[in-house]
């Protein structure tokens, strides 16, 4: 571990670009600029079917403590634990080693959790591993707390220890290509080169799900690119489950609403953030909605707690109703009327949570009709040709990066092409390839490689 001040810790991470891995792309140098007691390392892997944070624990764990011990001295924390399914045994055993070789053991731990989802719900893992319930409308550090992704402690290693920007993603890609694998790409690859890698499409008129199967959005068609946060490629019939339930009618949800709900409260009970004490209940949303009901804003607002996890839609509601949907509209309506996301924080309490509401990976995996593609999509070479990427200026929560070259540039792999707007949360963003530009506009910056 390097000799370098907090401060010094935060702005190489700031100056390499790193960002939440896990999907939600929060600028990790804002992050740690925190005070908090327990640094808290997401290995879960949330969602079924991925295996990029699986893969990062077994086969670069010596930089993920690394990336843990600066993270806690960014932020002041005495503790640092992991937080991984018992089930990744390989991950586990790397880990451990890890902790003894660098003598850490007394400061940073594991902690193994059943195979459930999701497990890896920022709320729901302080709650499991460290029995602290974030309150409502709060962030973690509302209770001590940093949490980061297993995969942005690798960057932020790297960042701090080697002052390398991030340029490249691990992706997996499954469901119906003919040879799933996860594969280790540069920032702005095309999903369909990955697509093509893992052995093309298997069947006609496939639909390409990005993200996991519960709250990875369905794409129009293969021509998106690879960013920071990118996790998976799901490939599915448009049969499947998951691809269903993203194409069904908002509208019509509401009209199957008034005369399909069985009020039988399911959706509420295995709520996530209902469980943990927070006024979220979709049922009473869904019915209010479908009545017409306009006095109910204390219902209504809950929608803002919702993490859009869809255990809602997938698992709890026999009637095949989808409140996450509902939940999702509603908040842009809210937005538009005026009516903001509560700030200030609530203190909540536990209602039950345990085994009752826990939901086992596997009969998870079953119910969206995906037991034939739950494969361990190993870590393979990515030998595809790039000819060009593109690279999003905007991969991050906040502002988008403001490009700092022009069309006919040359750029090396890792030099800044996006900086942070003076004043602004955001990012800075780096070429993935060596390389000339092509084209630089407000979204993104396209490099063809030489």
């Amino acid at each position: 571990m390097k000799k370098v001040s907090r401060n010094e810790i935060l702005k190489r991470i700031s100056d390499a670009g790193v960002v939440g891995a896990g999907g939600a792309g929060f600028p990790t140098h804002v992050k740690y600029d925190a005070k908090v007691e327990v640094v808290l390392a997401n290995g879960a892997e949330c969602e079924p079917l991925i295996r990029v944070d699986r893969l990062t624990m077994q086969n670069h764990p010596g930089e993920i403590v690394l990336g843990m011990q600066y993270a806690m001295k960014a932020t002041g924390a005495k503790r640092g634990v992991i937080g991984l399914k018992a089930k990744y045994k390989d991950a586990a055993a790397a880990l451990e080693e890890q902790l003894k070789l660098q003598k850490v053991s007394d400061s940073i731990s594991l902690f193994r959790l059943d195979d459930f989802f999701p497990a890896g719900d920022e709320f729901v893992l302080v709650s499991e591993v460290l029995g602290r319930t974030i309150p409502e409308y709060g962030l973690p550090k509302d209770v001590g707390v940093v949490v980061s992704n297993v995969s942005t402690l690798v960057d932020v290693c790297r960042a701090v220890e080697e002052r390398q920007p991030v340029t490249t993603r691990k992706v997996t890609v499954a469901g119906e290509v003919k040879n799933p694998a996860s594969f280790e790409v540069p920032v702005g690859t095309p999903f369909e080169l990955l697509i093509r890698a893992a052995g093309d499409p298997i069947i006609a008129n496939p639909r390409l799900i990005v993200g996991g199967p519960m709250m990875g959005t369905l794409s129009p068609d293969f021509s998106g690119v690879v960013t920071k946060t990118t996790t998976s490629l799901l490939v599915l019939p448009e049969s499947n489950p998951v691809i269903t339930r993203r194409i069904t009618d908002k509208k019509r949800q509401l009209h199957l609403t008034r005369s399909a709900c069985l009020k039988c409260m399911q959706c509420s009970e295995l709520c996530p953030r209902n469980a943990l004490g927070h006024n979220l209940y979709p049922d009473r949303i869904m019915r209010s909605i479908a009545a017409g009901v306009t006095n109910d804003l204390q219902a209504y607002t809950g929608a803002y707690l919702c993490s859009e996890c869809g255990l809602c839609a997938t698992f709890s509601c026999v009637m095949n109703l989808d409140p996450c949907a509902i939940n999702i509209e509603l908040k842009k309506l809210l937005w538009d009327a005026g009516i903001k996301r509560p700030t200030v924080p609530r203190e909540t309490q536990p209602r039950v949570f345990g085994d009752l509401r826990h939901v086992p990976a596997k009969r998870l995996i079953a119910r969206l009709g995906l037991i034939p593609y739950d494969g361990p999509a190993v870590l393979n070479e990515f030998k595809i040709p790039l000819k060009s990427v593109t690279i999003p200026l905007a991969q991050h929560i906040g502002a988008p990066s403001l490009p700092c070259v022009g069309a006919g540039d040359s750029v090396t792999e890792g030099q800044i092409i996006g900086s942070i707007p003076e004043g602004k949360l955001g990012a800075n963003v780096h070429s993935s390839v060596t390389g000339r530009v092509m084209e630089v506009s407000a979204n993104a910056v396209t490099i063809e490689l030489i």
